[in-house]
């Protein structure tokens, strides 16, 4: 299970996702900059690691680009 918290209150979920993939549009779909996302798995938690990161980051630009939401350019 992935889970989405804040590093203000670490331990309360503000969302939550069985995959990359559900926690990626989860993400998308917030505005909140500083969001956390974290492993939970048999009462234990640990930080995604480098390739789940990776991935999640991948999903997330790919989600919001679908939203419409893509990177913009200012200049």
């Amino acid at each position: 299970m992935y889970v989405i918290s804040t590093p203000a209150r670490p331990h309360v979920a503000v969302g939550t996702a069985a995959t990359l993939k559900g926690i990626a549009d989860v993400l998308a779909a917030r505005s909140e900059p500083d969001l956390e996302v974290y492993v939970s798995q048999d009462g234990h938690s640990r930080a995604l690691d480098a390739a789940e990161q990776v991935e999640l980051d991948d999903r997330v630009r790919a989600a919001r680009c679908s939203f419409g939401e893509g990177e913009r350019s200012t200049s």
